[in-house]
């Protein structure tokens, strides 16, 4: 590398650049490594800035001739006797994670807010859960028991790991609000718009406490207590803010007090809901009328008044695709306008009228104007049908055998069944099931948003498939189910830590595809984390480092968060400037 002028006049600039030689050839070219600056200017505020700048070309030039030197090293051949003779091998994927947590000043946040003397030490400990979960889920005894497997960790005692689920539940709300402000700032975030679902997570356990309580299940775990957990997710996938419930709370009842939290979070004075038919109440979509906000939340036509059902069968005012080549329809859409009675809050002076029993009229119904967008699709319609079939085989496989019937009425296929009060002689109900068979195809969205086209509704409600695949992703990848704790403290905390995974996991997810146009699944990305092992050879600190394990996801991750480019083979200090981990605390 060497110093060069270049342009004429004023507009001179100094440069770094680089030959080499064009393969087959005598031939150089010659590749500009980075421009300075202005020449004139640079040379008015230091006279001397020419040799200085010569200087730092010859120390990179050395550098970067060190760094591709071959490294010399006397490996010793020993027998292997006992399991301390094989070379070391450390878990280093990790430094995805660590480059992150600096990234999203998590180490600071937590330093300064866990209100604990040993700040930094708590700081360490949750750091390295997350990591640990991210890579391999387990419970806090088992992460702690395997520190020394993880490149530049240092050991920590068993106890400060519990101090680590009070410090998150005590300070659940501030690592919210700390998650919302990098989101904002770093991804295109839409703050108005907002998924929102519920689920369930169960204990291996029938003792109840605050947060445990029986319940409905969406595991079908009827049989132990669980809680229930409300989540909401931006319009990239990451999550906002969760709420724990007892576990004896309907889904309906859960709504309220998310949304509340999520427009303090940003003080928003008006969001839009999207969620499933499960939060379509009437008492949820009152709140959101009175409070003035949008929702997109599916309808359920079976459910519906015979009124409405009319319109839906009524054959007029339908919008038809059809196929170019059989002519047959494949897509349908219709908009019917509907009204919803809402109970509105009357002021002091307006309490007048005397009520039925006797007592001050406390609310007027008011009719507010909604839209109820249908879909019909031929692949819908097809799929449907064939759930149906498979659902009715496996009933009629069931039906000679009581014990197994129960099971499945617990699984809603009493929906087809006709059965005796002393529950002998079911057998399947042919009209229940034809009228099942109506609605094979039909989609129903309800929104208050008189404006949106039935496209721009479906694309909105399309987007709640990620909140589901985030709930997946917390049972089965992250293992949030709650088997290892057991107070309420722990459990809130549990779940915080599960919630910080999740958003770390997501945006490596929105980082690979906002930059790299990559598509990849969360299990892709703990994989990348989980994989890399770095081998060390030789005597420390004479010792050559060999990374090995390393997928693409991790090595387009490490790029994207701006890590140096690893070496086949290196030392301690090239290993620490590549990945951030300080080998040197696993091998003293």
């Amino acid at each position: 590398m060497y110093v060069a002028i270049t342009g004429s006049g004023k507009a001179r600039v100094i440069q770094f650049r680089e030959d080499t030689r064009i393969p087959g050839t005598n031939r150089k070219k010659t590749h500009v490594v980075k421009t300075i600056g202005n020449y004139e200017r640079m040379l008015a505020e230091d006279p001397d800035i020419i040799a200085k700048l010569k200087a730092e070309a010859a120390e990179i030039t050395k550098a970067k001739k060190t760094s591709t030197a071959p490294l010399a090293l006397e490996v010793p051949v020993m027998d292997i006797l006992s399991p301390t003779d094989v070379v070391p091998s450390y878990n280093f994927g990790h430094a995805l994670i660590n480059q992150l947590w600096s990234n999203m000043a998590l180490d600071n946040f937590f330093e300064v807010s866990s209100g604990k003397r040993n700040a930094k030490t708590v700081a360490q400990a949750l750091y390295y859960l997350i990591a640990h979960r991210c890579a391999h889920p387990s419970s806090i005894n088992l992460a702690a028991s395997e520190q020394k497997r993880y490149a530049g960790v240092p050991i920590l005692g068993n106890d400060i790991f519990y101090d680590v689920l009070d410090v998150l539940a005590d300070q659940k709300e501030a690592v919210v609000a700390h998650l919302a402000d990098f989101f904002q700032k770093k991804t295109n975030r839409k703050e108005s718009e907002a998924y929102y679902d519920v689920t369930t997570y169960s204990f291996e356990s029938t003792k109840w406490g605050e947060l445990r309580m029986f319940g409905f299940s969406k595991d079908h775990k009827n049989n132990e207590v669980q809680v229930v957990m409300g989540l909401l997710m931006d319009n990239n996938g990451i999550p906002i803010t969760f709420e724990l419930f007892p576990g004896n709370t309907m889904d309906q009842n859960t709504l309220v007090q998310s949304v509340e939290k999520l427009k303090k979070l940003y003080g928003l004075e008006k969001i839009t809901v999207v969620a499933d038919r499960g939060l379509n109440s009437g008492s949820n979509l009152e709140y959101l009328i009175k409070g003035g906000q949008d929702f997109v939340i599916s309808y359920t036509l079976k459910r519906s008044k015979e009124r409405f059902k009319e319109m839906v069968w009524d054959e007029s005012n339908w919008n038809n695709t059809t196929d170019p080549m059989s002519g047959e329809i494949i897509y349908r859409s219709k908009v019917v306008n509907q009204n919803i009675e809402v109970k509105v809050p009357l002021k002091e002076d307006e309490i007048s009228e005397i009520g039925k029993r006797g007592r001050p009229k406390k609310y007027r119904i008011e009719e507010i104007p909604v839209k109820i967008h249908l879909t019909w699709s031929s692949k819908r319609a097809k799929k449907d049908n064939q759930d149906r079939e498979r659902m009715l085989e496996k009933l009629k496989k069931k039906l000679d055998k009581p014990y197994q019937l129960k099971a499945a009425l617990r699984r809603g296929c009493n929906q087809y069944l006709e059965m005796e009060l002393d529950t002998e002689g079911w057998k399947l109900d042919e009209n229940k099931i034809n009228e099942a068979s109506r609605y094979d195809g039909y989609y129903a969205i309800i929104t208050n948003n008189l404006e949106l086209s039935t496209e721009e509704v479906m694309k909105i409600y399309g987007g709640l498939w990620k909140i589901e695949e985030s709930f997946r992703i917390l049972k089965t990848d992250l293992r949030a189910r709650p088997v290892f704790v057991w107070s309420d403290n722990h459990i809130k905390g549990h779940f915080t830590m599960c919630f910080l995974c999740l958003c770390i996991l997501r945006y490596m997810q929105y980082l690979l595809s906002s930059e790299q146009g990559r598509q990849v699944s969360v299990a892709e990305i703990m994989e990348a984390i989980r994989e890399p092992l770095v081998l060390v050879q030789g005597k420390f600190p004479k010792v050559v480092v060999t990374p090995t394990r390393i997928s693409q996801s991790y090595l387009v991750l490490a790029e994207i968060l701006k890590l140096s480019t690893l070496k086949s083979n290196m030392t301690l200090t090239k290993f620490r400037a590549c990945t951030k981990l300080d080998l040197s605390v696993n091998l003293k």
